[in-house]
């Protein structure tokens, strides 16, 4: 297989672990996987009011809830609760051990940790209160807690004959402990600011930050939120946090209310939540939530930081947690079915191939047409039209004064503009109205999150991709993302569990692996070294797939000389020390049909005397490249993020009374099934030529199988700093090619 690069090694490009059936180990504990989330441990609380879910906008502390004011009672049993505990302005009192502390043997080389935690929720009197114990270790930990982030909603409206939620922070308070143990209050004044502002939706944060902080201070704060009475905030309790956390007590009381509550899911539908659920995710021996006339009591010890390795999934999806719901399903089987039930309508309305849609795609198609280029032809139409989500989202003023409407796929097509998952809708009616059979799945994106069937969140998917029927064989489509290829998927969607339209209702799936030959990078470097080291020359890299989709994102975000200096900077990062890069110009850049190519033009110097011979690197790309997983341990599995296959030619001109001595031995190192390396070098009088081959089939890495990743990116990278020799030899006798020692 070619593909314009040449052939390509024999790897498999099957995945054989799914994203979301690899999470093998993860945030100090094993779990099973995405796919395979204990939903079994949503446990039915005895209150019977009735609520629903809102989506939250930012800050995912909890999900929040809001009360119908309807006079009607649906009380079955209501829980019983004591009031929220008593709230003392006393401190803790640090032992002279964590004053002395340096270092935590519990967490070695952390930069804090929590010696204590108390998260505490009082849904009867709308209650939130946090308090925390830090000592800080080092001058890492300093810089994180240098200011401490309260966000909150504010303002925000709510439906008609509802009251707006309306969070206040109140109560901050805070001091700092010194080693000698000198207490420093703090008597500031917490500022605010906004951190996020989306139509009526506000999401603010108090920042404030405690005195005479340094290495070694034990900080302890504390603070309250306070929401609307007609508002209920059931808690997500996330043990993992960024440090260490020696204890952690959580306490919720929920909702004794007889009226009849009313939620709202994200995508507008009103339920009546007539169950307490709730899901959780817990250490290997932890005690388990407690569930009692009081309440449900928490109390947790010896919780490892959040996991943060290099190259590593986005595993805080699964850390431990409980998360609550006031909910309408008493299982989360049934919470994902009728959600997606809801979203599948909604798809459905708004794909819906109308007359006018029919008439565009009748008019683009010809009846000879196969139903490939029928395809591609739908495909390159959707992609004509402008997505918001890389260029600006419209008003609804500016909607409103050129009469502009978004309601289905016929107003995106009129109005030529759309974001990311109004395009890929539109894919999916014109697909649908030339006959095929198109499907819409939602997903997440990868680098950020992993669905977690576990979470009753909805919101946890953002992104939409089609599924179209081909000759009888489904292929996934992503329309949405701008400038991707036809029938290729960015790497963010792929692998990623989501949830999919089918001919029978929508079903919980996966998103396939494409192939590596999919993205493909091929460098080449025609240079020339002169007598004093001075080299010059130009070097064309061309890529096709991921690489080629991210620097033409890249472009639409900034402008062309932007571009060019970023691109300049990552190619700079490879060369030898002393060689200059600057990037001549682009070709395709803004056309995803074709290769992107950029020209880049080469100067500077290369090479070290050495008596009478020249050093060089051996592998003029990789010269600055240092071995991925120095590490000997490995904690997560490893993402690579998506397969791939690079190419690189080197021809190297040697100037006169310069020829190759020695060049390195031919390498291959192979990793069955997953990888393989190969790099042939040649010399011939005054000509150098290397050419290097790296393709990586497989993404998704388990801890079992780190050793022999680690043993082959160590031995590629061990290769690739082989060095090459040259002989100075008499201009004369250089003017006829020799064969020295070593040369072929």
């Amino acid at each position: 297989m070619s593909d314009g690069f040449g052939e390509y090694p024999s790897i498999d490009p099957s995945v054989p672990d799914a994203m979301a059936k690899s999470v093998a180990r993860g945030c100090g504990g094993e779990y099973k996987g995405a796919t395979e989330v204990n939903l079994l441990a949503f446990d039915r609380c005895r209150i019977a009011v009735t609520l629903r879910v809102r989506k939250p906008l930012y800050f995912r502390e909890a999900a929040v809830v809001f009360v119908r004011r309807i006079a009607q009672s649906l009380c079955l049993g209501v829980l019983a609760c004591a009031p929220l505990f008593a709230s003392s302005n006393e401190w803790s009192q640090p032992t002279a051990e964590q004053l002395k502390m340096t270092s935590d043997p519990a967490a070695p080389n952390a930069a804090a940790v929590y010696l204590y935690y108390e998260d505490l929720v009082d849904d009867k009197v709308h209650f939130h209160k946090v308090y925390a114990e830090v000592k800080i270790l080092t001058e890492k930990g300093k810089e994180d807690f240098s200011e401490i982030q309260i966000p909150y909603e504010q303002g925000e409206a709510a439906p008609e004959g509802m009251t707006a939620n309306s969070m206040s922070v109140n109560e901050v308070r805070g001091r700092t402990i010194e080693p000698d143990g000198t207490v420093v209050p703090f008597t500031g004044k917490p500022y605010q600011k906004e951190l996020l502002k989306t139509g009526e939706e506000k999401v603010m944060e108090k920042v404030f930050s405690l005195p005479d902080l340094r290495v070694g201070s034990i900080i302890e704060y504390q603070y309250t939120i306070d929401y609307e009475s007609d508002w209920f905030q059931p808690p997500a309790w996330m043990l993992q946090k960024r440090f260490f956390v020696h204890e952690a007590h959580y306490h919720f009381v929920p909702t004794d209310s007889t009226r009849t509550i009313v939620s709202i899911d994200a995508q507008g539908h009103e339920n009546v939540a007539s169950h307490l659920v709730y899901f959780q995710s817990l250490p290997k021996g932890a005690p388990q939530v407690r569930e009692g006339l009081d309440g449900f009591d928490l109390a947790v010890d010896n919780i490892p930081a959040l996991p943060d390795e290099p190259y590593m999934p986005p595993l805080n999806s699964f850390s431990y947690r409980v998360l609550f719901y006031y909910s309408p399903y008493d299982s989360g089987q049934e919470f994902w079915k009728a959600e997606g039930k809801y979203w599948s309508k909604d798809v459905d309305r708004f794909a819906n191939p109308s007359g006018m849609i029919k008439d565009v795609v009748a008019q683009m198609l010809s009846p000879k047409d196969t139903d490939v280029q029928k395809l591609q032809k739908i495909y390159t139409a959707a992609m004509t039209v402008e997505n918001t989500d890389f260029t600006r989202e419209h008003t609804q003023q500016e909607n409103k004064a050129e009469g502009a409407k978004v309601r289905t796929a016929a107003d995106i097509w009129a109005n030529k503009r759309g974001d990311s998952n109004e395009i890929a809708r539109l894919f999916i009616a014109m697909a649908r109205a030339a006959g095929f059979k198109a499907y819409a799945m939602i997903v997440t994106e990868r680098n950020q999150n992993i669905l977690n069937l576990g979470d009753l969140e909805w919101n946890q998917l953002s992104d939409e991709i089609a599924i179209v029927n081909v000759n009888g064989k489904e292929q996934y489509f992503d329309p949405g993302e701008r400038y991707c290829e036809y029938g290729k998927v960015d790497w963010l969607h792929q692998m990623m569990v989501g949830i999919r339209q089918t001919d029978n209702g929508t079903e919980v799936a996966e998103v396939p692996s494409g192939p590596y030959t999919d993205n493909a990078i091929l460098r080449t470097a025609d240079l020339t070294l002169g007598p004093n080291g001075a080299v010059q020359g130009q070097i064309r890299i061309s890529m096709t797939g991921t690489d080629a989709l991210r620097w033409r994102q890249y472009a639409l975000a900034n402008d062309e000389e932007a571009t060019k200096k970023a691109f300049e900077k990552e190619v700079q990062a490879r060369v030898p020390a002393g060689v200059q890069v600057k990037v001549n110009h682009f070709l395709a850049l803004a056309d995803y049909t074709s290769n992107l190519m950029a020209i880049l033009d080469v100067s500077g110097n290369m090479g070290t005397a050495a008596g009478k011979r020249v050093i060089l690197p051996a592998s003029f790309f990789e010269a600055s490249e240092t071995p991925l997983f120095a590490a000997q341990q490995r904690e997560n599995p490893v993402d690579l993020h998506y397969p791939f296959i690079t190419r690189e030619d080197v021809t190297l001109t040697l100037a006169p009374g310069l020829i190759v001595e020695t060049v390195p031995t031919n390498a291959q190192v192979p990793y069955p099934q997953m990888a393989d390396y190969q790099v042939a070098y040649g010399g011939k009088g005054s000509v150098y030529k290397e050419a290097r081959l790296l393709a990586i089939g497989n993404t998704i890495y388990k801890t079992t199988d780190y050793p022999q990743l680690r043993d082959f990116f160590q031995k590629v990278g061990a290769q690739d700093q082989q060095q090459l020799v040259l002989d100075r030899v008499a201009v004369a006798a250089a003017a006829t090619p020799g064969s020295g020692p070593g040369t072929k």
